[in-house]
C-alpha cells in the first residue's frame, strides 16, 4: 500500500473513532450543562482542565517520541516501550503529590480539592492505559484501538448520563470515572501481554535519563500548547471579574466544546500522519505533499464550515444545544469559532514538527505565544470575563499563524509550499460567499432562510471542486459495484 494510500486509511479509522468519541462527549456535554447549569457546568470544565495540564506534565512529551522512535527502529519496540512504560507511570506517579500539593496552596474549596484528587487518580490510570496505543500507531495497525475508542467512548457517556439522570451530580461523574479508567488499566495491560507483546517494568536510569533528553523538546513544545489552549479556564476560576469565577468558566466552556469539535479531523490526521512522516522525515518532499494537501483539504472541509456557522449562527447553536441559560456566551462561540478555525489552518505544520528532530526550535516560539496569551487574558478576564478569555486565545492564535511559513523553512527548509496558488483560489470563493451572507443578515432575510441560502453556497462551493467531484463519483461507482456483484 502506497504512503498516500496508507496515510488516508489510517486517517479514517481515527477520524471514525474521532467522529463517534466526540459525538457522545458532545451528547453528554449538552445534557450535563442542562442538568449542572453554568456553576457546577464551569467546576467540571475547570476539574477537566487540571487533569488535562496533569495529565501533560506526565506524559512529559514521552508519546511522540516514543511512536517516532518506535516507527524507526520497530525490531527493538519491546526492549523500548517497556522503558517508555515504566518512564510514564513512574513520572505521573511522582507528580501526583505535586499536584495535592498545588490544589491545597490555590486555596480552593474541600469540595473541588477532593474532586480534583479523584480526577488526578484517574489520571494515573489513564496514563497506563493509554501508552499502550504507543505500539498500535507506532505499527500503523489504528483499527483496534480505533475500535476500543469508540466503545469506551459510548460506555462512558451513557454511564455518565444515568449517573447524572440519577442526581448524582458531579461528584457521581468523577467517581464513574475513575472507576472505568481502572477497569480499562486492568483490561488493557492484560490484553496487550496476551496479544501485542510482553512488556515489563523496568528501571534503568542510563535508559530514562536518555529518553528524558529525547521527550524534553516535545514535553517543553507540548506544555506550552497545552496551556495556552487551556489556561484560560483556570485564569477565570481565580481572576476577579464581572461574573464569579464558576460562573464564567460555564460560559466559556460551551462555546469551547462546540469549536473544540473542529479540532476532530486535524487530530485523527496527527495521529495518523505522526508514524508516516517520522519514518519518511528525511525526505522533505513528502512532507512538502502531506502539509500541502491537508491544509487544502481542511480550508474547505472544516475551517469554511466553522466560520460560516459561528459567525452567522451563534445564537442558534447555543440556545439549541445548551439552552437559553447559556446565551450570554454566543459572541464568545464567534470569537473561539475564529481562533479555532486558525488553530486547524496551522496544524498540518504543527503535526510534521513532531517528527521532527529539530523540534527545539519551535520552543521559544510556542514560549511567546503562551506568554501573548497570559498578558492579554489577565487584563481582558477582569475586565470582560469569558469574552476577554476568547479574545486573548484568538490573538494568540493570529500569532501563531504568522510563525507558519518561518517553521517550515526553519525546520524543514521548505522556503515555499506549493499551494499559494491554490489558497488564493479556495480562499477568493470563500470571501464572496461571506459577504454575500453578511449582506443577507443585514436583510430582512428569516434565519431559515439565512441558513439554507448558507447551506446552498457551501454545496455549490465544495461541488466546485473537480477532486471532491471526482472523489464522489468514484465512491458512488465503487458502491455500484459492490451492489452488483452482490446481485
Amino acid at each position: 500500500m502506497g504512503i498516500g494510500n496508507r496515510l488516508i486509511k489510517n486517517t479514517g479509522f481515527v477520524f471514525i473513532s474521532g467522529i463517534a468519541g466526540k459525538l457522545f462527549s458532545f451528547i453528554f456535554i449538552a445534557y450535563a450543562a442542562r442538568v449542572l447549569g453554568p456553576a457546577d457546568f464551569g467546576l467540571y470544565a475547570f476539574i477537566g482542565t487540571v487533569a488535562l495540564l496533569f495529565s501533560a506534565f506526565g506524559n512529559f512529551g514521552i508519546v511522540p517520541m516514543a511512536i517516532r522512535e518506535i516507527s524507526r527502529d520497530k525490531t527493538k519496540a519491546g526492549t523500548l516501550f517497556s522503558h517508555i512504560l515504566s518512564l510514564r507511570v513512574g513520572i505521573v506517579l511522582l507528580l501526583y503529590p505535586v499536584l495535592l500539593v498545588v490544589i491545597h496552596i490555590l486555596g480552593y474549596s474541600s469540595d473541588v480539592k477532593y474532586l480534583v484528587y479523584i480526577a488526578g487518580l484517574s489520571a494515573v490510570l489513564s496514563a497506563f492505559s493509554g501508552s499502550f496505543r504507543i505500539l498500535y500507531v507506532a505499527f500503523e495497525r489504528f483499527k483496534t484501538p480505533s475500535l476500543i475508542a469508540i466503545l469506551v467512548s459510548f460506555f462512558s457517556t451513557i454511564s455518565h448520563i444515568i449517573v447524572l439522570y440519577s442526581g448524582y451530580g458531579l461528584k457521581g461523574i468523577i467517581w464513574v470515572s475513575f472507576f472505568g479508567n481502572l477497569l480499562a488499566a486492568v483490561i488493557s495491560g492484560i490484553w496487550i501481554r496476551r496479544k501485542f507483546l510482553k512488556y515489563k517494568f523496568v528501571f534503568n536510569l542510563p535508559v530514562f535519563k536518555d529518553l528524558l533528553l529525547q521527550s524534553m523538546p516535545f514535553a517543553v513544545l507540548f506544555f506550552f500548547q497545552q496551556v495556552t489552549n487551556n489556561i484560560n479556564i483556570l485564569l477565570l476560576s481565580r481572576l476577579p471579574g464581572p461574573f464569579p469565577g464558576e460562573t464564567a468558566m460555564g460560559y466559556y466552556n460551551p462555546p469551547a466544546s462546540v469549536c473544540r469539535n473542529a479540532l476532530m479531523f486535524p487530530d485523527s490526521f496527527r495521529q495518523a500522519a505522526l508514524p508516516t512522516v517520522s519514518s519518511h522525515a528525511e525526505n522533505p518532499g513528502i512532507i512538502k505533499g502531506i502539509i500541502a494537501n491537508s491544509t487544502k483539504s481542511l480550508l474547505a472541509l472544516v475551517i469554511f464550515p466553522l466560520i460560516l456557522a459561528t459567525t452567522f449562527f451563534p445564537e442558534e447553536i447555543i440556545n439549541l444545544i445548551f439552552g437559553k441559560e447559556y446565551l450570554p456566551s454566543t459572541l464568545t462561540l464567534t470569537i473561539l469559532g475564529w481562533a479555532y478555525a486558525l488553530q486547524v489552518f496551522n496544524s498540518p505544520v504543527t503535526v510534521t514538527l513532531s517528527a521532527s528532530r529539530e523540534i527545539k526550535k519551535f520552543i521559544p516560539w510556542a514560549t511567546i505565544e503562551f506568554c501573548i496569551n497570559i498578558a492579554l487574558a489577565v487584563p481582558l478576564i477582569m475586565y470582560y470575563s469569558f469574552v476577554g478569555a476568547a479574545i486573548a486565545f484568538l490573538v494568540a492564535k493570529v500569532f501563531e499563524t504568522f510563525l507558519r511559513n518561518y517553521l517550515l523553512q526553519t525546520i524543514w527548509g521548505i522556503k515555499r509550499l506549493d499551494t499559494q496558488g491554490s489558497l488564493v483560489k479556495i480562499s477568493l470563493p470563500m470571501g464572496a460567499i461571506f459577504i454575500v451572507l453578511s449582506l443577507a443578515r443585514q436583510s430582512s432575510l428569516s434565519n431559515v432562510g439565512l441558513f439554507l441560502l448558507t447551506l446552498i453556497l457551501y454545496l455549490i462551493y465544495i461541488l466546485s471542486f473537480r477532486g471532491f467531484r471526482q472523489q464522489i463519483v468514484f465512491f458512488t461507482h465503487k458502491l455500484r459495484e459492490k451492489y452488483w456483484q452482490e446481485k
